[in-house]
């Protein structure tokens, strides 16, 4: 859960990656992520950029329909309408910067700020109770319906549907690579077996 009340900037305490170049083109080789996805990629982003807050509105309603989802997002058992309205930047920002941003080590270091601010335990306090804990299986299962509500957005700029399409898995392909990389491991937090 990246909490927007604790963190100012998404790209805030970028030092290091922990994901050396190599490794990051070999995931991107096992997602067979290539050169064209990124210039399908950034096509999206052209679109994208424009309606993010009119996918955001999609999202939002998935997570808040569902309860185990919604728990992220609610205070004393209702919706946190403060907090979900402090994340759009965020999210929106996240939409842009997946699309237009190079996939090079400098974008993979601000996928793992992403991942660290997911597994880092802050400190609670009476304005911002500590939040639960995201499990893999939340973030790995909203890869779907986050590339499948990109789709009707791409059709809107009279491409052509093989455009489209090669838009669409693009998108799908970003995705999982960054929820891939929120969930690398640091090497320097693992405990040994």
């Amino acid at each position: 859960m990246i909490n927007g009340k604790r963190y100012e900037s998404t790209s805030a305490g970028i030092t290091s990656s922990t994901l050396s170049l190599r490794e990051l083109v070999l995931i991107k080789r096992m997602l067979l992520f290539t050169r064209e996805d990124e210039r399908y990629l950034q096509m999206a982003g052209e679109i994208l950029s424009d309606q993010s807050e009119t996918i955001l509105d999609i999202w939002y309603d998935h997570m808040v329909a569902n309860d185990y989802l919604a728990h992220y997002f609610t205070r004393d058992g209702k919706p946190d309408a403060e907090y979900l309205r402090t994340l759009r930047p965020r999210f929106g920002s996240w939409i842009r910067q997946l699309c237009q941003r190079p996939a090079d080590n400098p974008w993979s270091q601000l996928e793992q700020a992403i991942a660290q601010r997911y597994q880092d335990q802050a400190v609670p306090t009476p304005q911002m109770p500590d939040l639960p804990a995201v499990f893999l299986r939340y973030l790995v299962t909203f890869i779907y319906p986050v590339t499948n509500a990109i789709r009707p957005f791409l059709s809107k700029n009279g491409h052509r549907p093989e455009e489209i399409e090669k838009m669409h898995q693009a998108w799908f392909k970003a995705v999982s690579l960054s929820v891939i990389l929120w969930t690398y491991p640091d090497p320097v937090a693992q405990q040994p077996c």
